[in-house]
């Protein structure tokens, strides 16, 4: 396995970064100890759990507009396959993501195009990173066309996801179709994973909305049937036995 130290100038400090078996790169997070990505590939993951298993795939050939809450930019491989889907498809639909982050200095190093796990990357996402540009606050914003004529608009978020404007920011991009759910495991990061979140979430998600995450933890399946999600098991792709999807339950309040 290979491994390289980012310049101790760069945050966060001495972070190591590990390729993958499928020759992407990770990140050993400094303070959780954990990787960012399963050793079995961090764009293998990206692509498998959220793009193949959730159908958003499928749901790209319909031309609609397509929102999705990517919780956790971490590295940015979600949100990049994400859109890196869209544009294979040569959709005319729009993409709208919303990624959240709580590290401005992990952020910072991905928009400069140049950290450790961006060797490999192609010129499109190289290009989506360093183009993000700041509309005020903690908000941040890409965007650009699909060969089919669709529009991308990737806006990244910066703050706790708890906080008041974070959440005011998720209830306002709304509804979203797909949620990625993928911040830092319910050990490390619990008040992630905790019915309060899910439930946020329910709220900004449109009915049927599909939630996909790596973790099929039992408390993480009772936090979200507690707050109005349907819950599978699905197999996986990896080393692990199985993922989650669950989907939002239809609530009084919702539009008929």
């Amino acid at each position: 396995m290979i491994e390289l130290y980012l310049n101790a100038n760069l945050t966060p400090p001495c972070g190591l970064a590990r390729q993958t078996a499928d020759g992407s790169w990770t990140l050993v997070h400094p303070g959780h100890s954990e990787c960012y990505h399963s050793a079995a590939g961090a764009l293998t993951e990206a692509r498998h759990l959220y793009l193949n298993s959730s159908g958003i795939l499928d749901t790209f050939a319909q031309g609609e507009c397509i929102r999705v809450l990517d919780v956790g930019l971490g590295l940015g491989y979600n949100a990049l396959a994400t859109i890196d889907g869209w544009l294979q498809s040569g959709s005319h639909a729009r993409l709208e993501i919303l990624s959240l982050e709580n590290d401005e200095g992990l952020f910072q190093t991905l928009r400069s195009g140049t950290a450790p796990w961006q060797m490999g990357w192609d010129s499109v996402w190289l290009n989506l990173v360093k183009g993000l540009r700041h509309k005020g606050g903690g908000l941040w914003q890409a965007t650009m066309l699909s060969s089919g004529g669709g529009a991308l608009l990737w806006h990244v978020f910066l703050g706790d996801a708890r906080s008041d404007a974070t959440i005011s920011e998720l209830l306002k991009s709304g509804p979203f179709d797909y949620v990625w759910q993928d911040p830092f495991s319910p050990k490390k990061n619990p008040g992630m994973w905790a019915t309060e979140w899910f439930s946020i979430m329910a709220l900004a998600a449109a009915e049927n909305a599909c939630l996909m995450t790596y973790s099929v933890a039992r408390r993480v399946r009772d936090a979200l049937l507690a707050s109005g999600w349907q819950v599978q098991k699905i197999p996986t792709t990896s080393h692990k036995k199985n993922w989650l999807r669950a989907f939002r339950l239809a609530r009084a309040e919702d539009p008929t």
